[in-house]
Parts: C-alpha cells; structure tokens; sequence
C-alpha cells in the first residue's frame, strides 16, 4: 500500500475532536495546534494532543488516546512561556511554508501530523520524529521540550 498518510490525518476525527478549521474559528480562539501521533509498532496507543489558546490568556491541552474509553479528552492546563516558546520556533522555522518530511511510509517508528491553525489559515506537516532530518528535528526537540505531554505514550496494557 502506498503511503498517503491517510490513518494519521483521520486519527483526530477517529477519537472524536472537532474539525480543526471548526475550532480555530470559534469565538475567542486565537491559535490551535494539534499534534497526532500515530505508531506504526503498537506498542503504545496512537494520541492527539490539541492545544487551543484563547483570548483571555487561558491555554488549554486536550489529549485524546486510541483505545482508552473516556467520555472526553482528558484536560490540561499550558503555561504560556511554553507555547510562546514553542510558536517562536515554528515562526522562525517558517513553519507554514514548509512541507511534509520526505520519503515518509508507514515503515517509520512513529509519524507525527503537526498542524496549526488561526483564524481561516491551517497549516500541517507530517515528521518521522525518530529520523532527524533538519529542520523537522528542531520541530521535534522544541515540542518535546515545551510541550512534553503532548507526546506522552501510553502503552496498549497499564
């Protein structure tokens, strides 16, 4: 099978969050970044972080994984510092002009869909996290450093 990406792009949809564009243009929504996550090895459950920042100043992680049976994603609270340091390095990266990682397949460890979305504007990018090919390993290393719960894995059995 030729990769397409296709079950990462469908992976949010699949654990039910909302349709990206839908909240980026909420009222009061100045960003949203998601991060999906998804394992070629099953050896941890596929995962969807979704940041949205709001105009108030309230940042707000929702993180959802494959197989565990919640009524919602579970909630977390995003220190400001973090996603502006994370978003300055997207901006000076040039995130929205870049494209996906090259030569990418279902093969990989782990692939991650990177997306972010203000207002109409929505921008994503697909990475194999564990081939560090810059500038994707930049992206990589600033998520896992500011925004480390949204990569947590949680093996398939606790």
């Amino acid at each position: 099978m030729p990769f397409d990406g296709s079950d990462v792009y469908q992976l949010a949809g699949r654990l039910g969050l909302p349709d990206l564009e839908r909240v980026a243009a909420r009222a009061g929504v100045m960003s949203v970044l998601r991060i999906s996550a998804y394992y070629a090895a099953r050896r941890v459950r596929h995962s969807v972080a979704q940041v949205v920042e709001q105009q108030t100043g309230e940042i707000e992680m929702q993180l959802a994984y494959e197989g565990l049976s919640l009524r919602e994603p579970l909630r977390l609270a995003v220190e400001q510092d973090n996603l502006e340091k994370l978003q300055a390095v997207l901006l000076e990266l040039r995130f929205g002009k870049l494209d996906d990682q090259t030569h990418l397949s279902y093969n990989e460890r782990s692939l991650w869909l990177i997306q972010q979305a203000a207002g109409t504007h929505l921008h994503s990018i697909m990475v194999a996290p564990d081939r560090p090919e810059l500038p994707y390993s930049t992206i990589v290393n600033a998520i896992d450093a500011y925004l480390p719960e949204a990569i947590r894995e949680l093996p398939l059995r606790f």
